[in-house]
């Protein structure tokens, strides 16, 4: 018999469980936390008071050195999209490297479900957030677009970033596979098939054609419509 197997006398005290460590408070420490937050329970999770118990501490002590939720989300999204790669500019292929980052952007989005919704809440200013659009709107120049354009279509990809990532994060969160989201468009396209040809002739006729093609087809057509539009108003 071992030391270990021998019973505690009853007149001593059962040893205390160990307190979890806790973590260096800070700011980096806190949106980590967050982040995990994020990935594991969903945006709504990621509260002050959620946060906190993650790092093993009170809500209070966060609010030294994050201003609130609000800041918090912020700061989650800002580290988020510092994941996003990003090529030196080349003037000879920007077009290619404009739909090289939006891809890589929804990418990275929707891998964590909440930051989409994050980036459609307000302007951007954190320092990633910063170095994106430095570089967005440098590529977006060297593709030919005068100033103004260039401005106007980096707000616009900065709509169609987060809701194509928001789209693609849902449909995640609830399983959606490829087999099980080509079950619901077969069964889609028969009910377009089946509508009253008087009232809806042409979606009847086009029912095929709008189920036709996958996720990423569909995405690259209005990333590339996206695009040649734009390129089209900056060559008026």
């Amino acid at each position: 018999m071992t030391d270990d197997d021998i019973p505690a006398p009853p007149w001593q005290r059962p040893a205390k469980a160990a307190k979890p460590i806790r973590r260096q408070l800070s700011r980096d420490a806190i949106v980590d936390a967050a982040l995990g937050v994020l990935d594991k329970e969903g945006l709504d999770a990621v509260t002050m008071r959620r946060v906190g118990q993650e790092l093993h501490t009170g809500a209070a002590s966060l609010y030294v050195h994050v201003e609130n939720k609000e800041e918090l989300h912020h700061l989650l999204l800002d580290r988020v999209i510092a994941d996003i790669p990003l090529e030196k500019p080349d003037p000879t292929r920007a077009v290619e490297q404009i739909k090289d980052f939006v891809r890589n952007s929804v990418r990275v989005m929707a891998s964590h479900p909440g930051v989409s919704q994050i980036a459609m809440s307000g302007l951007p200013s954190g320092a990633n957030a910063m170095r994106m659009m430095e570089y967005l709107l440098t590529l977006l120049r060297l593709a030919g677009m005068p100033d103004q354009v260039a401005a106007w279509a980096g707000d616009l990809l900065g709509d169609f970033i987060p809701a194509i990532a928001l789209e693609q994060s849902f449909f995640r969160a609830a399983g959606i596979t490829e087999e099980s989201m080509a079950e619901r468009i077969g069964q889609y396209r028969d009910y377009l098939a089946s509508l009253p040809a008087d009232r809806f002739p042409t979606l009847r006729l086009l029912a095929d054609n709008m189920v036709a093609g996958n996720g990423n087809e569909r995405f690259e057509f209005k990333l590339d419509v996206l695009l040649s539009g734009l390129l089209a108003v900056a060559s008026r």
